[in-house]
């Protein structure tokens, strides 16, 4: 039986310029092979719904399953709820046998305040969970977990070296693929990629307001927790991905649209389109790493 790799993308905005990018040779190293999308029943408010995968990707030794968590969330529920996410992201993970792999993919911004790098895609293998409302709980996401706020690196759940390596052969081609963003672009937009880099995941936030002081309240907490590493990028879900789905390996995609702090200047005058491009080049990314993910 091949092993079975889920590609987990947050919001329906990140899931689309996925699925474009992967059914397009010329995005993708090559043109891929698809299988029927698997379906999942979720107990909703309003009954039981069956979603279905965005896509189901033949790889050499494994199939590659796109989910979209938005997909999959009740829709009475507010779309920003850690704990609704891992509660739908539970039945997923039943759905088949434990995946080899898990690849957590969205949009996040860069704690750097200075240079831009929006529209670069960050690739790495830690993440650090940080809860700004374990004090004084968010009546709308109360998600807890015994790995919040601890880092999350152990070596035997780590995407394997042959995975890096591909990209930093293709690197060039990779980055030849990458579009601008529309609001203040990297020059050029870069592929960084290092498997010490972090995922830094504030969650349990339903207000984005409040991202102002909970994210470096969250980048002080992984600073301490983990001295000697970097933050790649700072978002919403990576984490709660990798504490709730049990895997062998992970890696997390980042598509920066923004500096930290800066999303009401470098997101939302031009929303759809900082996203798209974001998660397409994120998504051009991951294309290139498909052919590692299962050799």
């Amino acid at each position: 039986m091949p092993d079975r790799i889920l590609l987990l993308a947050n919001k329906n905005w990140e899931a689309d310029p996925l699925v474009s990018v992967l059914r397009s040779d010329r995005a993708s190293p090559s043109k891929f092979a698809f299988e029927p999308p698997p379906t999942v029943t979720i107990q909703h408010s309003g009954g039981d719904k069956a979603v279905a995968a965005r896509l189901a990707v033949k790889l050499t030794n494994a199939i590659a399953e796109v989910w979209c968590i938005q997909d999959l969330m009740d829709p009475a529920k507010n779309s920003s709820s850690s704990q609704e996410k891992a509660r739908v992201l539970s039945p997923l993970t039943t759905n088949g046998p434990e995946p080899s792999l898990v690849v957590a993919f969205g949009t996040a911004a860069h704690p750097d305040h200075h240079a831009s790098h929006n529209g670069c895609a960050v690739i790495g293998s830690s993440v650090f969970v940080h809860d700004p409302h374990r004090q004084d709980p968010n009546p709308d996401s109360q998600w807890t977990h015994d790995g919040i706020g601890k880092l999350q690196n152990l070596s035997g759940q780590t995407i394997n070296e042959a995975v890096f390596k591909q990209l930093e052969r293709n690197s060039s081609a990779v980055e030849a693929r990458f579009l601008p963003v529309p609001t203040n672009p990297a020059a050029p937009p870069a592929l960084i990629l290092s498997k010490t880099h972090v995922a830094l995941s504030n969650v349990n936030i339903t207000n984005h307001a409040n991202y102002a002081w909970a994210d470096p309240e969250a980048l002080r907490a992984c600073s301490q927790a983990a001295p000697n590493l970097s933050v790649g990028s700072v978002e919403t879900t990576h984490g709660v991905i990798r504490l709730v789905v049990p895997s062998r390996q992970f890696v997390f995609v980042s598509g920066i649209a923004n500096r930290m702090g800066r999303f009401d200047m470098e997101v939302a005058p031009r929303l759809y389109a900082q996203n798209f491009v974001a998660s397409h080049n994120a998504a051009v990314a991951l294309a290139w790493m498909m052919p590692a993910l299962a050799p």
